[in-house]
């Protein structure tokens, strides 16, 4: 179980099936169960009233307010754009003939030997579903590379959370700050690499639909705030003779060209760039796999703290954090200490899960 219905955020799409593509290789029948969320039922009126007087006097709720704005007027400008989001999922990740939700889960649970929970933020909140409350008592649960995102959480939220971690066989996380948080809660957790690293480079370059075109930037922006001048970026691709192919997701909106590729296409975008430049954590994660230079934007204002993973990346991998186009040009990545790190990384997640399996 993990995040799984988006139409335009390729690591969420990627990392399903990354982990999905491992547990098949590893001889297991293993099948995403589809979900409706739990967490974005509507409360009650007098929930709603009761909340209130807290939310109005928070600066995180106006910029949540305005955020989730910017994404509708971005789905109302692009959702007519098909980016094969579900011919992907059709073609590549075995799911549940339904979606269930909690309710039908807690009455009918389907038969399953293990429950896997993660990757992504499927912990940014005390969620039933992907905290595998349902799961019946004897049955093995585990998380993989699951994220609590960026959230804080309260007193009761934080109790709620303890609760539910005890009841798992063994607890994996993305980032060394979850590894903390679970800490706090009293529980022993690993942090392992992101289910897109359980799969090699030539797995991804069989996947991907390599484009005829090379040299060229690659900018793919998902809309979290993060300080970025794009004017720049053209002005210097368009002095050094140089193409910038510009992909953008979730609410990023502004006036330069873009497209708006399959999830097959994007990796082959990554794939055949010369540089690229995000603010997307699966990006990065996927620079690495093709061995590209790449500069990782920092994530500012209500995401700031979604910085933890990408910090996680380059203390483990050992990289070099670039800000300018210029480094680009002149800083060397060492991809054979960078992948070697990326080896024993992969190696140490998989014998975790082989030990689940067996």
């Amino acid at each position: 179980m993990t995040l799984w219905d988006s139409h335009d955020n390729y690591g969420q799409i990627l990392q399903c099936y990354a982990l999905q593509k491992h547990l098949l290789k590893e001889g297991c029948d293993a099948i995403l169960l589809k979900t409706k969320s739990d967490t974005l039922a509507s409360s009650s009126l007098k929930h709603k009233f009761l909340k209130l007087h807290e939310k109005i006097f928070s600066v995180r709720f106006w910029e949540l307010l305005r955020f989730r704005y910017k994404l509708k007027r971005f789905s109302s400008k692009y959702s007519f754009i098909n980016r094969h989001f579900d011919e992907f999922r059709e073609s590549f990740i075995k799911c549940s003939d339904k979606i269930y939700d909690i309710d039908e889960l807690n009455e009918h649970c389907p038969s399953a030997d293990i429950f896997i929970t993660g990757s992504d933020q499927v912990w940014s909140t005390p969620s039933e579903l992907y905290f595998l409350n349902f799961v019946p008592e004897g049955k093995r649960k585990y998380s993989y590379a699951a994220s609590f995102g960026c959230n804080s959480f309260s007193t009761e939220n934080c109790m709620k959370m303890s609760m539910y971690l005890k009841t798992f066989d063994e607890v994996t996380v993305r980032e060394y700050s979850a590894v903390e948080k679970c800490r706090q809660f009293g529980i022993l957790s690993k942090r392992v690499i992101d289910p897109t690293g359980l799969l090699t480079r030539q797995d991804y370059t069989d996947l991907a639909e390599i484009p005829s075109e090379s040299g060229y930037i690659l900018l793919y922006l998902l809309g979290n705030y993060t300080d970025i001048n794009i004017r720049n970026i053209f002005k210097y691709a368009k002095k050094n003779k140089i193409q910038v192919k510009y992909v953008a997701s979730q609410g990023r909106n502004d006036k330069y060209p873009k497209i708006f590729p399959s999830p097959t296409e994007w990796l082959g975008l990554i794939a055949n760039a010369k540089y690229v430049i995000t603010n997307s954590y699966h990006c990065c994660m996927f620079s690495i796999y093709f061995q590209k230079k790449f500069i990782a934007l920092k994530l500012t204002g209500i995401f700031k703290g979604m910085n933890t993973r990408i910090d996680t990346l380059f203390s483990q991998y050992k990289m070099p954090r670039l800000k300018t186009l210029h480094e680009l040009e002149t800083t060397d990545f060492n991809y054979k200490r960078i992948g070697s790190l990326v080896e024993q990384d992969r190696d140490k997640a998989m014998k975790i899960i082989e030990n689940w399996i067996e």
